[in-house]
């Protein structure tokens, strides 16, 4: 019913090694993700790993900060043009604004000092995104997870 498997010497002291390793490789993604949390708790961890990598990249190579299609979600009863307006003096993007005034969409270079500004606006949600590169947004693309409001 079962059948044993042989293993030539120290094959399995190999795999168990290899899987302890992607365990720890696991766990250590998990204390980076909290700590993403922590520090950037309305923006998506994936959105903060993704611009970590590209600014190393795009700062070794002289470049500007990457592009972003950056999508915004607010609480309800916020003055749509008024955030427009902040958006456009910010970025110099106008944002596609989506969801009765609670969703905005920008194309706009990104830096870590640009989320930790959005992040901390006390009417902002959640904040998620993908890198754009050279060319133009698509437009909205992200649901609201709805955590909690």
């Amino acid at each position: 019913m079962f059948e044993i498997i042989k293993y030539p010497n120290g094959q399995l002291q190999q795999q168990k090694q290899q899987t302890i390793q992607l365990q720890r490789l696991r766990i250590e993604y998990e204390k980076l993700c909290a700590v993403y949390n922590t520090i950037l708790p309305k923006v998506n961890p994936a959105l903060i790993s993704d611009l970590l990598l590209r600014e190393i990249e795009y700062q070794t190579n002289g470049r500007d900060a990457p592009m972003y299609t950056v999508e915004v979600f607010t609480k309800k009863g916020i003055d749509s043009e008024e955030a427009k307006m902040y958006i456009i003096q910010k970025t110099g993007m106008v944002p596609s604004i989506y969801d009765h005034g609670t969703h905005y969409v920008t194309n706009q270079r990104l830096t870590l000092e640009i989320l930790r500004e959005i992040s901390d606006c006390n009417d902002v949600l959640e904040v998620t995104g993908e890198y754009s590169g050279s060319c133009g947004s698509i437009g909205s693309v992200h649901e609201r997870s709805e955590k909690d409001e």
